[in-house]
């Protein structure tokens, strides 16, 4: 499953090898929880749309992390990995999550991404700008909303777990007891 977000700030933009540091923000406070059961298979990428209509050259070397709730980096940086197209388009993606690196969390909450790279040089104009969340298991999802909108991560799992070994701990008890 794959959540696609698209930006026109970099539009008009020359492609002239110019080094770029960027912030990817979801607009008005707006959050993004991951849900993340295997964090191995997400991956947050952005692909930059050109005037090209060939193969644009790809970005320079990149590296990037994510953005915590308050804008700051969570988790560790990462190499990019960097891909481009004969549709005009280039792309540079994070790929390398783990539980480790996200705080051993398996819910958390983020504003957007950041990424150190450079432009390739060949005087083709951006169009469009594609942030892409790329879930490859059915369990591993995204919510989106500002912290008041979001919900709590649920408990019910854990409820629902500990009733159970409540109602199987006395049907034991109630089982010897007959038994006896």
């Amino acid at each position: 499953m794959d959540f696609d977000l698209f930006s026109s700030g970099l539009n008009g933009t020359v492609l002239a090898g110019q080094s770029l540091s960027l912030d990817l923000v979801l607009d008005n406070d707006v959050l993004a929880r991951l849900f993340l059961i295997d964090p191995g298979t997400f991956g947050i990428g952005l692909d930059i749309h050109t005037n090209a209509g060939v193969f644009p050259g790809f970005a320079g070397p990149t590296t990037g992390y994510l953005l915590d709730a308050n804008g700051n980096q969570f988790g560790g940086t990462q190499v990019a990995g960097r891909a481009a197209g004969d549709d005009g388009t280039f792309g540079m993606g994070l790929v390398s999550f783990t539980l480790g690196n996200l705080g051993g969390a398996q819910a958390v909450d983020i504003s957007g991404v950041h990424f150190d790279t450079s432009l390739p040089t060949n005087g083709f104009v951006i169009t469009d700008a594609q942030l892409r969340f790329s879930f490859n298991t059915a369990t591993d999802r995204a919510e989106f909303g500002t912290a008041q909108q979001l919900p709590e991560p649920s408990t019910k799992g854990l409820t629902l777990a500990g009733a159970l070994v409540i109602a199987l701990t006395a049907w034991r008890s109630r089982r010897k007891q007959l038994v006896l």
